[in-house]
């Protein structure tokens, strides 16, 4: 290839990520009905950050097209079941959800980022999410992800004493309240899972389904 199309295949690559695209072999060879989101391991230091995320997830999977399963009352049961903790759950095999639920994917997320950091004279709020999708009868992974979602401070209008002075309000700020990482984890959803090419096809009770599965395939 000449170096001119070695510069723009990159260019295309780092814009887009298209020419890396996904293989949906395993996804529609058991294309799941019913989807199972077992308690989110949280790998922050945030407490509540699995608390906020886990009420973020089950609107954009049905709206997807699955049946979900009513993620706290999943939780509930698998404490009754001895599984207090996400480690101990996604230590489980797969075919256990399926024995336990009825379900045909299990969805493990993974919360990787859920803070604000400071960098000189600005912040960033970041919420990274891992997604792994498998199959409850055979183990195998149909679908996985890792999105993250930011939202940075402003600079103060450019100069230096308003970069200084933004900086200072922002943190101040943030020790004073509680920040609602919820918007962020909704946008990471969203580009987990409504993303073509790269999310989850449409669920059989989406009106879609079945019509968008080209633009899965290779």
């Amino acid at each position: 290839m000449k170096p001119r199309g070695v510069a723009i295949c990159f260019a295309v690559l780092l814009l887009t990520g298209c020419a890396a695209k996904k293989d949906y072999s395993a996804y529609f060879a058991h294309e799941p009905r019913s989807i199972l989101v077992v308690p989110a391991l949280n790998e922050t230091t945030t407490v509540e950050a699995q608390t906020q995320y886990m009420s973020t997830v089950s609107r954009p999977l049905a709206e997807r097209g699955f049946y979900v399963f009513p993620v706290f009352l999943t939780e509930l049961l698998l404490r009754d079941l001895g599984l207090p903790e996400a480690g101990l759950v996604q230590q489980l095999p797969p075919e256990r959800f399926h024995e336990l639920f009825g379900a045909d994917a299990v969805l493990f997320v993974t919360i990787k980022e859920w803070g604000t950091k400071y960098v000189v004279l600005q912040s960033s709020t970041v919420v990274t999410v891992s997604f792994v999708l498998k199959d409850t009868r055979t183990g195998t992974v149909l679908w996985e992800s890792t999105q993250s979602a930011v939202r940075s401070s402003g600079d103060g209008g450019g100069s230096l004493i308003g970069m200084l002075v933004a900086a200072a309000v922002t943190y101040a700020v943030n020790q004073m309240v509680d920040i609602d990482y919820r918007p962020l984890a909704q946008q990471a959803n969203a580009q987990a899972f409504v993303m073509q090419g790269t999310g989850l096809p449409s669920g059989p009770y989406h009106p879609n389904f079945g019509k968008d599965k080209g633009a899965y395939s290779p």
